[in-house]
């Protein structure tokens, strides 16, 4: 038993320690920026080695994966956002409107965390390949989870008569953009409620039957 306790415990703090390198990795790239933020400087900042950090994460880059992954699903190792109890409340919701006004709560608690890494990303993708790459994949699963949604609202039969799944897949995509997020939460200041609440009201308007604007 003795055995088996040790090995649970040193498992628990090899997590705890890749937790908090990751939290201050997260620091440094968004206080210095993805080039100026170096591999020495994260293993100082969390107190581990420069080799730990190649062994767990490979590179520079494999960092902001994991951050990326840490930001949308609570946990480095968690299951994928679409597998959360959030999003199966979003789709057990009793009508479309709550599911979407719902979808507006959870970007307001995902977006705070997960804008400022994607403007990493898009800072440092015109001098990075892996980087590009990155943010050229973030973008189309983004708008494959978006076309899932606008399929769900049509299986409830919710959107509004002419607008098809594509197009709703793509007001889905750019409504829930973090550039959209920055501007409105960041550049004019408004609470990430107040900007998720908002984009509920204008996803309603734009996709649902009887809100008022089709779209096609």
């Amino acid at each position: 038993m003795a055995r088996t306790y040790d090995s649970t415990r040193r498992r628990e703090q090899a997590r705890a320690t890749r937790r908090e390198v990751l939290a201050c990795a997260r620091r440094l790239f968004l206080e210095r920026g993805y080039a100026q933020t170096t591999m020495p400087s994260i293993a100082e900042a969390g107190g581990v080695s420069k080799e730990m950090l190649y062994a767990a994460w490979g590179s520079k880059a494999g960092i902001v994966q994991a951050l990326l992954r840490e930001t949308l699903r609570g946990d480095e190792d968690g299951a994928p956002l679409e597998q959360s109890a959030r999003i199966a409340a979003i789709r057990a919701a009793g009508s479309a409107r709550a599911a979407l006004e719902l979808y507006g709560q959870l970007l307001a608690e995902v977006q705070p965390q997960l804008a400022p890494m994607l403007r990493l990303l898009r800072h440092g993708a015109a001098g990075d390949e892996e980087l590009a790459r990155m943010l050229r994949r973030n973008s189309a699963d983004r708008l494959a989870g978006m076309r899932r949604f606008a399929e769900h609202l049509a299986e409830r039969g919710a959107l509004a008569p002419g607008l098809g799944i594509e197009r709703a897949g793509d007001v889905l995509w750019t409504l829930n953009s973090p550039e959209l997020f920055d501007l409105i939460v960041e550049e004019r200041g408004w609470t990430p409620e107040q900007y998720g609440s908002w984009v509920a009201s204008l996803l309603a308007g734009a996709l649902l039957a009887g809100a008022g604007v089709p779209g096609d």
